[in-house]
């Protein structure tokens, strides 16, 4: 009857212990997003699993800190609060540390990181638009030169 029980509680442990997996955060004070969430939150597990699919957190500067596990977190999850006091304060919670913008739940949270992400790329795109135009005035300028010289003689 000991074995028994002795395997049962060693087996209930290694369950346990394979069947969870710890949140990570990524701790980056430079970030441009803070990032809130709940390691068992559905709709925290809902977005991590949307940004990982999109390979977001590598694209965007977020710092992620994980609420109901870690109480270092949580404490600065409440003084934030606390200091900006937004109309919603549950998580999954994105603060943008640029504009002061909050976003509260998946679809504005995902809305919010990935603007910055799609304004980069339309940034990048009249950028590239800009050195084209530049490119083309300064090839019709030399043109004009050309012909201006011919013209003198």
């Amino acid at each position: 009857m000991k074995k028994i029980l002795s395997l049962l509680l060693v087996s209930l442990f290694v369950l346990v212990s394979c069947g969870s997996k710890a949140p990570v955060d990524i701790i980056n004070p430079d970030a441009e997003y803070l990032y809130f969430f709940g390691a068992t939150c559905p709709h925290c597990q809902e977005l991590n699993r949307i940004a990982e699919e999109r390979d977001l957190y590598s694209q965007i500067p977020v710092e992620k800190r994980e609420v109901y596990q870690n109480p270092e977190n949580r404490e600065i999850f409440l003084q934030l609060i606390e200091e900006i006091q937004p109309d919603s304060d549950g998580v999954p919670f994105v603060y943008d540390k640029v504009t002061g913008e909050v976003a509260v739940w998946v679809r504005p949270a995902l809305e919010m990181m990935t603007s910055r992400l799609n304004k980069s790329t339309t940034t990048t795109t009249q950028e590239a638009e800009a050195v084209e135009n530049d490119e083309s005035e300064t090839v019709e300028s030399a043109q004009v030169e050309e012909t201006s010289s011919w013209s003198a003689n």
